[in-house]
């Protein structure tokens, strides 16, 4: 089966798919956003609103600051709370963050935990249903980026993503709509990595990562699966972003 653009409204299954962005009518399945549908039939949203999850990882804004806790901007209708008994740094109205999501309660209030607070940098949003690309197998894509880019860069399943100052940010933010652009499209680690190097050029042996880490690229619709969804138990987007850490209730 070759690979197809999905429309809201078009049918994807015959009989009822448990998949998210997706509605069931007349016992066949349809989709309710634009998507696509990859060579083996796996349907993948290009375009979705962040749902909050339990365990999900969020970069964030505080808005709030209030003596039981602090309000964070996480790209929902419902702020993200963090309440300071989980806690122990004091954080500041602008502050970044990198938490992950404790609660969700039936009217979409998010508790937050595993605080961190990040340094000085640029946020910028991303589809969320993309984050998957964005993130690559085995963390391959922000590995290529974090290295050509001199810098660090964190990506929550909300499609909030973090850039510190010492990274290119120019370079990065081309890149990064690059990979909105194709996020459907196979081979995509590939074609990041060639213009990466036509504009940086070879790295440095110290910042070079191994090749194996940019290869086995996956292809659209086969790591991220449904999405952020499916993010959330690959877990993905947590695998470097809480290293150097000692303890996860503290931050910093």
């Amino acid at each position: 089966m070759d690979k197809r653009i999905i429309l809201p409204g078009e049918r994807i299954a015959e009989g009822r798919l448990n998949a998210p962005n997706t509605f069931v009518e007349g016992g066949q399945t349809y989709a309710a956003v634009v998507g696509m549908v990859d060579e083996e039939g796996r349907y993948l949203a290009l375009e979705n609103r962040y749902r909050p999850g339990i365990g999900d990882s969020v970069v964030g804004i505080v808005t709030d600051v209030r003596h039981v806790g602090y309000e964070v901007d996480i790209g929902t209708p419902q702020s993200g709370f963090i309440p300071t008994r989980n806690i122990r740094i004091n954080l500041q109205l602008g502050d970044f963050v990198l938490s992950r999501i404790k609660t969700v309660n039936e009217v979409g209030d998010v508790d937050l935990g595993e605080v961190r607070r990040l340094p000085a940098g640029k946020i910028i949003e991303f589809p969320s249903a993309k984050v998957p690309r964005l993130i690559g197998r085995k963390s391959s894509m922000l590995m290529l980026l974090r290295d050509y880019a001199g810098g660090d860069i964190m990506v929550g399943n909300n499609g909030y993503v973090w850039i510190s100052d010492k990274s290119d940010i120019p370079l990065l933010l081309k890149v990064i709509k690059l990979i909105d652009k194709k996020a459907h499209k196979s081979g995509l680690t590939d074609e990041v990595a060639a213009l990466l190097k036509a504009e940086k050029g070879e790295l440095p042996a110290g910042r070079r990562s191994t090749e194996e880490s940019y290869s086995g690229e996956e292809q659209p619709g086969e790591a991220e699966g449904e999405g952020p969804q499916q993010a959330r138990q690959n877990e993905e987007p947590q695998e470097n972003i809480y290293r150097d850490e000692e303890t996860k209730e503290e931050g910093v």
